[in-house]
């Protein structure tokens, strides 16, 4: 009994006063509060700004503090310990600290974007493997380090962790004062946001209603039609165009390409792109259906489609100044904290971290008196929901309407079951629940003696995206959209139609601003293409995969559906790639 009291004793006692152990305790706990509380979600921020709806100040005031807290509370702890416990504590606390830092700088695994999609982390055991040693060597190093000399261990802690808060120093001041920092004080500070405005509201004549439903590849539309078929039930007077190319493999920018034109070659950030895409549009759409004196209503995830509300506020007519903005901070500091430890977390506990950029989305809201948020963002469950409270209400004095719903579609995470419901789902469930959405929708505008003279249109912004290669490998099969169309007088008691008409994004553009009878060039319609005619197309896909930067040209000559018609013939390294 004696004898172990004594190796207790032995634990806990140091020659060295608590003056000495401060200073060590106090750099590795700083280390690791600043590495992961403060500089991990302010980078991670600086590289996704344009999807944050938030400012970087926002984020400063949240996780400035939450960092003193994490390390005041390491630092109590330490310097209550004394002796082979004190260096035992210091040294696990240096050695995650250290793992954590060359993990996400330099170890990390590519998994994909975060955009919701499942990942298959059953096929990441060996990397994970690999990945756990790599972490054990670097803790047995550091307790071997103690063990051989703490003289050397207690230097070499102390140099480290000021090497590895230095640098990260350096590098935030760079990141928010040097070149470009304008970009991420600006972010966030928008005076106008994309509303709910007028969302369940249609006009009483002339009525074009978009519904994309994301990622809707033809061939989950097909798999959903065999599956389920009172799909086609519903579809009555639809054409379903089985030859529809998008235009990137993306949201980002297939919805802006559609509504304006404007190519992005991923040589200028995202929020250059958006501003001279809708301030200097190829086909200015939506002004020339607004001037001719329609109302033009946009939901969607406003960072993927606009960037800046203020550049589509003359024409858009939901967008509106939103006044003061009430920030969630609960959520905003857990999501941050997510993606921070999704980054720096060995590879096994990254599941535990995953989030999507839809978790974002309701950091940020603008409440009405009621408590709603009026800020839309793509949540479908939400859509539903209003849309049953509210129903389907007519604006009996406007002229017309132009109307485009995004809907999450086939787009993962899948939250909705086949009833519309909100559930852990599969995608044909979340499509058909999709479907039966936008079914009710049509019976209400018959119901009010609408839908005759409504044009519907239901389609993605793109196909399925690339495999995960990293390379032009990951493109080896045709990826082709979903595109039917109900135009305003079709006989509704018309079957549902294939077409095989090789058409594109291109042609439902100059078809819409048909439907609305505008002037100008806007190239040629769907309906104006022969069936068997033969058409050129072009797509830009880019390589998914980790250190994949290429983005290539396919021309598509005949049926894209035969990826043996698809050519690459321009090959492009993106300058700026996001998601």
């Amino acid at each position: 009994m004696n004898g172990g009291r004594e190796k207790l004793k032995l634990l806990w006692q140091d020659k060295r006063s608590w003056k000495i152990r401060l200073p060590l305790a106090a750099l590795c706990a700083l280390a690791y509060a600043f590495t992961f509380f403060i500089f991990g979600p302010c980078e991670i921020y600086a590289q996704n700004a344009q999807e944050m709806s938030f400012s970087f100040s926002v984020l400063l005031k949240v996780m400035i503090p939450v960092g003193i807290l994490v390390f005041a509370a390491l630092l109590g702890i330490l310097f209550l310990l004394r002796g082979k416990i004190f260096n035992l504590a210091v040294s696990f606390l240096f050695a995650g600290t250290l793992a954590g830092y060359l993990q996400g700088n330099f170890w990390n695994t590519y998994h994909g974007a975060l955009t919701g999609d499942a990942v298959k982390w059953q096929q990441y055991k060996v990397p994970m493997l690999i990945n756990c040693a790599v972490w054990l060597f670097v803790f047995a190093a550091v307790f071997f380090l103690l063990y051989l000399s703490r003289r050397i261990w207690t230097k070499g802690l102390k140099l480290v962790c000021v090497i590895m808060v230095g640098a990260q120093v350096i590098a935030l001041i760079s990141v928010a004062a040097g070149k470009g920092s304008n970009r991420l004080w600006e972010a966030g500070q928008e005076e106008q946001g994309l509303t709910k405005d007028g969302i369940y509201e249609v006009a009483g004549e002339k009525n074009v209603i978009v519904f994309l439903l994301d990622r809707l590849d033809n061939q989950y539309m097909d798999a959903a039609l065999e599956k389920y078929p009172e799909l086609e039930e519903g579809l009555h007077g639809f054409t379903y165009y089985h030859d529809f190319t998008g235009s990137y493999a993306n949201t980002r920018p297939s919805i802006t390409y559609l509504l304006t034109g404007v190519q992005h070659d991923y040589a200028v950030p995202w929020e250059d792109y958006f501003h001279r895409a809708w301030t200097e549009q190829v086909y200015p759409l939506l002004p020339d259906i607004h001037e001719a004196g329609y109302q033009t209503k946009v939901y969607t995830d406003c960072g993927y489609v606009f960037g800046q509300p203020r550049d589509v506020s003359d024409f858009v007519d939901n967008v509106r100044d939103i006044g003061k903005k009430k920030i969630r901070r609960v959520p905003l500091l857990v999501n941050m904290l997510d993606l921070s430890f999704y980054r720096y977390a060995p590879e096994a506990m990254k599941p535990y971290f995953q989030i999507g950029t839809s978790d974002l989305n309701d950091i940020v809201v603008a409440e009405k008196e009621d408590g709603e948020n009026e800020l839309f963002t793509v949540d479908d469950a939400v859509f539903w929901r209003g849309y049953r409270d509210k129903g389907l209400t007519v604006d009996t004095e406007g002229k017309g309407s132009f109307i485009f719903y995004h809907l999450n579609g086939a787009h993962d995470p899948f939250t909705m079951n086949a009833d519309a419901e909100p559930a852990d789902s599969t995608r044909d469930e979340q499509i058909v629940g999709n479907f039966r959405m936008i079914f009710r929708y049509m019976e209400d505008l018959k119901e009010k003696g609408l839908y005759d003279d409504t044009t519907i249109i239901i389609t993605a912004d793109h196909g399925r995206p690339p495999k995960s290669t990293g390379d032009l490998s990951g493109i080896s099969e045709s990826r082709v959209s979903t595109l039917m169309i109900k135009p305003a007088g079709k006989e509704t008691k018309d079957p549902m139609k294939i077409s095989d008409k090789q058409v594109c994004q291109d042609n439902l553009r100059a078809s819409i601003a048909g439907y609305f009878g505008l002037e100008g060039d806007y190239g040629r319609t769907i309906e104006s293409i022969g069936e068997t005619e033969q058409m050129t197309r072009i797509l830009w896909m880019r390589t998914e995969g980790k250190g994949a930067d290429k983005m290539y040209t396919f021309q598509i000559r005949g049926d894209a559906n035969d990826f043996s018609n698809w050519k690459v013939i321009g090959e492009i390294t993106m300058q700026y790639k996001g998601i």
